[in-house]
């Protein structure tokens, strides 16, 4: 476990310590966004195990390539991007299409992109902002900025004067409520 001081330094200073191979600054990144990324991950692509080893897997990877790697924003939106990334190459990878055809029972289409998927993808946009208006207004709001502004938890609980872990239940929270509400959407 890192030492407690480093509970308190910003992200972005924590990833220059990483870069040059401060392994405690790493380990509380670690600890600050494991449980996010795996909820990114896991609405995604809802096999827990995948989701488990695809942010192992974006860990590792930062962790080998950082003195390559320059954040300019959010170390947070970084991560949550790298994983979305690895979500897209688990689904496009023949291993899980195999796998979700054995699951689903039925052939999965190929992913191309065309007229259908905008379409698509508008409904889908469409549907994520109606859920999200549908959530309490805290809550969404507390969403809105892990997700769109790209703060970490500690910064939500100072903006909004509520505990880290009051944080980390809204945004669970939410990503179940919206899961259950896109759920029609992917059973499509």
């Amino acid at each position: 476990m890192p030492p407690p001081d480093l509970q308190h330094i910003p992200d972005s200073e924590l990833w220059q310590m990483i870069i040059d191979g401060h392994v405690a600054a790493y380990s509380e990144l670690y600890e600050r966004y494991w449980e996010l990324l795996f909820e990114t991950a896991y609405w995604h692509l809802p096999d827990k195990a995948a989701a488990k080893d695809i942010v192992q897997e974006v860990f590792v990877y930062c962790w080998q390539k950082r003195e390559q790697i320059r954040i300019n924003e959010s170390v947070a939106a970084y991560f949550r991007a790298a994983v979305r990334f690895k979500v897209l190459n688990y689904l496009k990878s023949e291993d899980a299409r195999e796998k979700y055809q054995q699951l689903a029972g039925r052939e999965l289409p190929a992913l191309t992109y065309n007229t259908n998927d905008h379409m698509a993808m508008a409904d889908l946009q469409a549907s994520y902002r109606r859920e999200l208006d549908r959530l309490p207004d805290k809550m969404r709001a507390v969403f809105i900025d892990s997700r769109d502004h790209g703060l970490s938890i500690e910064e939500i609980a100072l903006k909004h004067a509520i505990s880290p872990q009051t944080v980390k239940n809204q945004l669970s929270a939410a990503l179940k409520k919206l899961r259950e509400g896109l759920g029609n959407f992917f059973m499509e």
